[in-house]
């Protein structure tokens, strides 16, 4: 019986990694404006973080369990560099659009 929780374990990993590449993917997809583009990353950080902190939880692994908490740092200092470029960034264009909309 233990056996059996530990697979369903593993495939839940699975699906943690399908869930990261999938918002690894909405990156690279029709980004309009400096929020979006910092929510999305944040949302990448936290399913990494989900990721490795079950991994190492699964494998017993106490070095994977410390690198949850690097990337929390990691996270948490991209996340404040990221609303202050977006507030200076507003502040000097007025916009957190990342294109005017223009054509050539």
């Amino acid at each position: 019986m233990g056996a059996y929780i530990y697979l369903m374990f593993i495939g839940d990993i699975n699906l943690y990694f399908i869930i990261f590449f999938l918002i690894l993917v909405s990156l690279s997809t029709n980004v309009t404006s400096a929020l979006h583009l910092l929510l999305t990353a944040e949302l990448l950080w936290v399913s990494l973080y989900v990721l490795v902190l079950n991994i190492g939880l699964a494998y017993d692994n106490v070095n994977l369990l410390a690198l949850t908490f690097f990337f929390l740092v990691l996270s948490a200092v991209e996340f404040g560099i990221g609303i202050v470029l977006i507030l200076v960034q507003n502040v000097f264009l007025r916009s957190v659009h990342l294109d005017d909309g223009s054509q050539n």
